[in-house]
């Protein structure tokens, strides 16, 4: 048993744009970005070198604006308030350490620290102020890209969320249309054994065992004088599988099912002894209507997801289905034999045979001949059922008005597909005379539609049995 396999569909992720994906952290140092220290020490050392050979080393003193204002201004715009304040302070450094003014004989003290701190003031707060409206644009950057990150996010979880519940969705329809087909196929092999005859019964047997449990193999055993009988089997390997054919009243399988009508499964640790390797589910045909056990049906392999709880109720009520179907089809063919005339007033096939063999017996004791007249149609199967009740009523209406009073008329069996005449005290040169004639009868009582189909009349002598 094997348990079938059902993947669910994976959703695939869709690929970030490069512009919105995450960016990784910049690299710092000592809380600065590395690349803001690069550039700050370069455009020192670049601007400082300019200076030493060019401005006579004063620093750029008294040029407006101060070539200073540059890296501030550029850094804080760049980066934010960290570097902007590093710059400044750089800036400072660079302006003051080693180049203090001379305080003049015409300043006071306030005016000298005014002359001295202004620039690093000025530089100082305008790094401030515009790495502050910098860093106020990198939080709104920030929130922006986490908003959509989250977007993104909620974005992915309601397609995954769509893909899942149209998963479901499409296997619920795919489940429904399934039980419905599931339905209309029972109810066509439930019809296939509401059946009067037991051989039709048996036909459709094996249709409604592979509707209802879905087996890979199966049989089905008759009941036969204390001897189960197989009669049907599907799915067997006759090299490899070892399966008995008959159990008789001997075997603990017989006398499980059949002495204490009991259903086996392979699941029970006494069942699967009983049942010895011979098949996963076994249960007895009874009759709901008189109890009768007429045989069994056993599962030899079913899918292993397919033995469930459901599936031996299942089994055990399509059991009691199939007896009741076969036990009706027996009560029916034993209470037909018992009949003297079918439902169109001809004498059943059973009484005919044994008032023949009588009629026989007697014309040898009295010294006359009894022949009978055997009327076959051909191509029957080709007919609908419609067409073949409008035939047989055709023929049977043909046979009795054709007749002498001390003919009989009589249905040979075979659903309405063979008929018959018995003719008392005729020679067999005399029923050639009423062949002739009641062929011609039964080809004017045809239809127009089936006016063409092949009847075969056979003329024969009647024998009695020694």
């Amino acid at each position: 048993m094997s348990a079938p396999s059902n993947p669910q569909p994976t959703p695939q992720t869709t690929p970030q744009p490069a512009d919105d994906a995450p960016q990784a952290a910049p690299r710092r140092l000592l809380g600065f970005r590395r690349v803001a220290l690069i550039e700050l020490a370069l455009f020192f050392a670049v601007a400082l070198w300019v200076d030493w050979a060019l401005g006579g080393g004063l620093r750029f003193e008294g040029t407006q604006p101060h070539p200073f204002w540059i890296p501030v201004l550029l850094l804080a715009i760049q980066y934010g308030t960290n570097e902007g304040v590093l710059a400044a302070l750089a800036a400072s450094a660079a302006l003051r350490v080693g180049n203090l003014p001379e305080e003049t004989i015409s300043q006071d003290l306030y005016q000298y620290l005014y002359a001295l701190t202004r620039d690093p003031i000025l530089w100082l707060v305008a790094g401030v102020l515009f790495g502050e409206l910098r860093m106020r644009q990198i939080r709104e950057r920030e929130d922006l890209r986490n908003s959509l990150a989250m977007a993104r996010k909620e974005s992915e979880a309601i397609t995954r969320s769509y893909r899942a519940l149209k998963s479901v969705k499409e296997n619920l329809e795919t489940r429904v249309a399934g039980q419905l087909r599931t339905v209309f196929t029972l109810y066509q092999a439930a019809k296939a054994i509401d059946k009067l005859d037991e051989g039709e019964v048996m036909l459709g047997v094996a249709d409604l065992i592979r509707t209802v449990m879905k087996p890979d193999k199966f049989s089905l055993f008759l009941l036969n004088n204390d001897v189960l009988e197989s009669v049907t089997n599907e799915g067997w390997d006759e090299e490899q599988d070892g399966y008995a054919r008959w159990f008789d009243h001997a075997s603990s399988l017989f006398e499980r099912v059949v002495g204490r009508q009991r259903q086996l499964c392979v699941t029970r640790i006494e069942d699967e002894r009983i049942l010895n390797g011979e098949g996963v589910l076994a249960g007895p045909l009874i009759s709901s209507d008189t109890g009768e056990v007429v045989g069994m049906i056993k599962i030899e392999s079913m899918g292993f997801t397919d033995l469930s709880v459901n599936t031996v109720e299942n089994f055990r009520i399509l059991c009691e289905w199939i007896g009741t179907a076969l036990a009706k089809a027996r009560q029916y063919s034993l209470a037909n034999e018992q009949r003297i005339m079918t439902d169109d007033s001809l004498y059943s096939s059973h009484y005919i045979g044994r008032q023949a063999e009588f009629l026989a017996l007697l014309g040898r004791r009295m010294g006359f001949e009894t022949t009978s007249i055997t009327i076959r149609p051909s191509g029957l199967s080709r007919l609908s059922a419609g067409q073949r009740a409008e035939l047989a009523t055709a023929i049977g209406n043909a046979v009795r008005e054709s007749l002498r009073d001390t003919d009989l008329a009589c249905d040979f069996g075979n659903q309405g597909g063979s008929f018959g005449v018995v003719l008392t005290g005729t020679p067999l040169e005399g029923a050639k005379l009423v062949e002739a004639k009641l062929e011609k009868a039964v080809r004017a009582s045809l239809p127009s539609g089936l006016s063409r189909i092949p009847i075969a009349f056979t003329t024969q002598k009647v024998e009695a049995r020694e």
